[in-house]
């Protein structure tokens, strides 16, 4: 075999993964289009043209994606093929061509450029449509699975364990991350989740919270909740270093509907937070010496009232404004002690007479009372009572005389909560009258 047909034979060995061959000259830019015969693997003689980088341009916005036309239009123009040869860069360019009514990627490579006394160029097209779209989505699911991962990491870092149970098998792994539930011994995987749980919930969980665990942490009971709940949580405290802390179980269906993931997280800290904050809300909410709530929560009250009606939305209710008669007069001759137990004594009055409404003592020796719900629809009757036995203590110089007067809601009469209260107010210091006078001191109820 002759050197020439040595060279043909290695070229279109090497060229046969090429869809199409350009052979362009250098000096002139005329060129020879070849395509590969699919049957006999060889190097086929197409067309012939002139200029063939201004040819770029033209068929790139017709046939080539938008997107790509800058490719042809500079990255393979002449000067910019001759600079990456000078540079020694291997030039290969991937595209969108539209092709059967959709764009299908492309190579184009420059395989040999002008050197020496040769003066050409070898550029060679592929189809790597498939290649391109198995890459992107390798990335795409690479990034997704980047993506999973960092939110399944984040999901991790709030639970302490995690049991990921199969709800048909009962058998389960478990993933940790720290040590702190060594002590309770539990596998690392095991054949019943749920006969693992019954035991180490008798043996370690606080006997207060232990029977409503045991309900809950059933496997019918699991199930059952979760075709009502995405998730459920329960609070418990567990016997941790032989220290009971605050705990949260969080329970909820993996992907598959078939597994349930079981998530515990140490929440003795954040316990022991809200209840620091909670009671020290309340003990601002709350008047010291009555046990009423005081001035600060009843401007609470009043703002939350005065947004409902504001939106048209505020439900009927009820404002009592009580007085006590002699108050001054018991500190002044009796000492502040004996006042402070008339306080007591009066405020203990009002609130069991109101049974199911919130007192606030909202000055020296006033109160405020805000009836909603039973009390407000049996508001006539509770309040002609309490003026009766007011009237019997009348005679007493130690049970409390408590003046008092009640104003409704009435949606067309009144704007804001303000004009209730000094309709109430108003009907108080009417009553107060009474109650120094000889005139009606029995239970008669004439407000509304």
């Amino acid at each position: 075999m002759n050197n020439d047909k040595i060279f043909n034979t290695i070229a279109e060995a090497l060229l046969c993964d090429y869809s199409d061959i350009y052979y362009v000259d250098g000096a002139t830019n005329d060129y020879i289009t070849y395509s590969m015969d699919p049957e006999l693997r060889t190097l086929k003689k197409d067309t012939e043209g002139k200029d063939f980088f201004r040819g770029l341009i033209t068929e790139a916005e017709k046939v080539v994606h938008p997107d790509d036309w800058h490719i042809f239009k500079h990255d393979i123009q002449k000067e910019n093929l001759l600079r990456g040869a000078v540079s020694g860069d291997l030039q290969s360019y991937t595209y969108r061509l539209f092709l059967g009514g959709k764009f299908v990627y492309h190579e184009l490579r420059l395989i040999r450029s002008t050197g020496g006394d040769d003066n050409y160029f070898i550029i060679g097209v592929r189809n790597v449509d498939k290649e391109m779209r198995m890459r992107k989505e390798a990335e795409r699911l690479g990034s997704e699975r980047l993506v999973f991962n960092q939110i399944a990491q984040s999901l991790a870092s709030r639970y302490d364990l995690i049991y990921y149970v199969d709800s048909e098998s009962n058998k389960y792994n478990e993933f940790s991350s720290g040590d702190q539930y060594e002590q309770l011994a539990i596998p690392k995987q095991g054949d019943n989740f749920f006969v693992e749980s019954f035991r180490n919930i008798t043996r370690y969980v606080h006997p207060e919270d232990r029977d409503d665990v045991l309900d809950q942490i059933l496997k019918h009971r699991i199930l059952r909740r979760l075709k009502l709940e995405r998730h459920f949580t329960l609070e418990y405290r567990l016997l941790i270093n032989n220290a009971y802390r605050y705990t949260r179980l969080s329970v909820m269906w993996a992907n598959d509907r078939r597994h349930i993931i079981v998530g515990v997280e140490d929440i003795d800290e954040e316990h022991r937070r809200e209840t620091e904050f909670r009671t020290a809300f309340e003990k601002a909410m709350t008047d010291e010496l009555t046990g009423m709530k005081n001035k600060n929560a009843y401007q609470d009250t009043e703002s939350e009232l005065q947004e409902m009606i504001d939106g048209g939305i505020c439900q009927p209710f009820a404002l009592l404004i009580c007085d006590l008669n002699n108050l001054k007069t018991i500190n002044d001759t009796r000492g502040h002690k004996a006042g402070d137990s008339y306080l007591k004594a009066a405020a203990a009055l009002i609130s069991g007479s109101f049974p199911n409404s919130t007192v606030f003592r909202i000055g020296g020796d006033e109160f405020a009372v805000l009836l909603r719900k039973n009390d407000y629809s049996e508001r006539r009757r509770l309040l002609e009572a309490f003026r009766t036995q007011v009237a019997k203590n009348s005679g007493s110089e130690t049970e409390p005389v408590i003046a008092s007067g009640m104003a409704v809601y009435d949606p067309a009469a009144h704007s804001s909560v303000s004009e209730v209260f000094e309709l109430a107010d108003s009907r108080m210091y009417q009553n107060k009258k009474d109650l120094k006078s000889s005139g009606r001191r029995d239970g008669e109820v004439n407000e509304s």
